[in-house]
């Protein structure tokens, strides 16, 4: 009887320790989790306004050529933007 109590109590503590650890585990996890989402939609956000912003600048100098008379095809050439986005611009240009 003596030796079941024992083994009761040592299960007891193997248990709490578990649980302890278990919830430390999930609650850090949850953390890191959270932390390294955040991290993930900065980086992100930071690559889609980059993209957005190299757009924009290629307009916007495509829109100063047309004003200076540049040829549609050498626009596109040098902006890398398609030619129906550059003959788009020379409609609003005129």
């Amino acid at each position: 009887m003596v030796e079941t109590q024992k083994t009761i109590e040592a299960n007891k503590k193997m248990y709490l320790t578990w649980s302890l650890h278990d919830h430390d585990v999930r609650k850090h996890g949850r953390e890191e989790g959270k932390k390294e989402g955040i991290r993930i939609g900065e980086k992100r956000g930071i690559a889609i306004g980059r993209s957005e912003g190299q757009e924009l600048a290629k307009i916007e100098n495509a829109r100063k050529m047309l004003v200076r008379n540049y040829p549609l095809t050498e626009i596109a050439d040098i902006t890398g933007l398609p030619i129906e986005k550059i003959e788009e611009l020379a409609k609003d240009v005129q």
